[in-house]
């Protein structure tokens, strides 16, 4: 039995089921982990041991996604997902977090930030794009020149887990990554945040340039780049991963 089927953690969120994990000591900082596109809250076992010494972890399927329920079609939206991350939050009765996500998720999490700022400690958005969709053709590509480059320094692959990217629903799964037509940039919003930011984004991702932009927007942002990595960064250099995250625990608010 494969991870996937083994995560039985339910909540009802909002009329919906939503799927979560809830681990570590609850002496430590929470940090709550956003799913990229097409993934459920598997795919953050590449990274999980290394975070748990530090973090106590909050991962969620975000609706339609993995083994969560969906609502109406107008229910896909990024501020949905953040009042369902918020509801979770209460449901579970926890503290502010360390919101963070990846790719598509970064743009969950910068919406969390912007509805929900009293449950935040800090903001991570990693391999982000926050406008409308920035042409990604070229993702492959770049992710193969990365790799080579990890393989020539001697650096082991990640080995992708086809259950990661697991659903229920098809259609669900599909029309959860619609949210994007509608969402004006939020960028210029964020730099209101009260909070440290953190914006992280591989050398070979396309997105690069306006994960800069994004948090030269920011005022305070710590911006870094991870060499070596395209785009959903944790899958290629998932050590250098955890430690940009844990290293910035110490500029966490409370």
């Amino acid at each position: 039995m494969n991870a996937y089927e083994q995560s039985q953690s339910f909540a009802e969120i909002n009329n919906i089921s939503l799927h979560y994990s809830l681990e570590g000591d609850e002496t430590k900082p929470l940090l709550t982990l956003i799913n990229m596109a097409s993934h459920n809250l598997t795919c953050w076992e590449v990274v999980l041991d290394g975070l748990l010494e530090h973090f106590r972890v909050l991962r969620f399927d975000i609706r339609g996604t993995g083994r969560s329920g969906w609502g109406a079609d107008t229910d896909f939206t990024f501020s949905q997902y953040a009042d369902d991350l918020a509801g979770l939050m209460d449901a579970l009765s926890l503290p502010p977090a360390f919101v963070l996500g990846v790719a598509y998720g970064a743009r969950t999490a910068a919406r969390f930030a912007l509805q929900h700022p009293e449950k935040l400690t800090g903001l991570g958005l990693f391999d982000v794009s926050l406008t409308p969709p920035v042409e990604q053709t070229g993702q492959r590509e770049l992710g193969a020149q990365a790799r080579a480059m990890l393989a020539k320094a001697g650096e082991p692959a990640v080995e992708l887990q086809k259950y990661w990217r697991f659903y229920e629903n098809r259609d669900a799964a599909f029309k959860t990554h619609t949210a994007h037509q509608g969402e004006a940039d939020m960028s210029e919003k964020l730099g209101g945040l009260e909070v440290p930011v953190l914006v992280v984004c591989g050398r070979q991702d396309m997105n690069l340039a306006e994960a800069q932009r994004i948090a030269d927007n920011i005022p305070g942002a710590d911006f870094r780049i991870m060499e070596m990595t395209g785009h959903s960064s944790p899958f290629y250099r998932p050590g250098l991963f955890a430690r940009i995250v844990i290293e910035f625990k110490t500029r966490l608010v409370g």
